[in-house]
């Protein structure tokens, strides 16, 4: 018995048999690279457009989303930032020695 409330799971029935199928799990966004966000965003979207998602709750999945990809952006930048300043201060090291 379902009761008022309850979530359910989404199921599969075959059209032949009418027989319940085992659903295939979604697979996990890949949240660490850009395109994997991009990716999770464009399924927000989609689920908005299309009616099964409102767009109170995907607006604030969406803005979650942008601030992960901020994180990342910036997280390769600062990766990038460190890599030129020890670059460059190798290069001053090594200047001043043959003055």
């Amino acid at each position: 018995m379902i009761t008022k409330g309850t979530v359910r799971e989404p199921e599969t029935i075959d059209g032949a048999t009418l027989r319940v199928l085992p659903t295939p799990s979604r697979r996990k966004p890949q949240l660490d690279r850009l395109e994997g966000v991009r990716v999770e965003m464009s399924r927000v979207y989609r689920e908005m457009e299309s009616g099964k998602r409102d767009s109170q709750d995907g607006s604030r999945l969406v803005y979650v989303l942008t601030q992960i990809a901020k994180v990342l952006e910036l997280t390769e930048i600062e990766r990038r930032l460190i890599t030129l300043e020890a670059k460059a201060n190798g290069e001053l090291l090594t200047s001043h020695r043959g003055a």
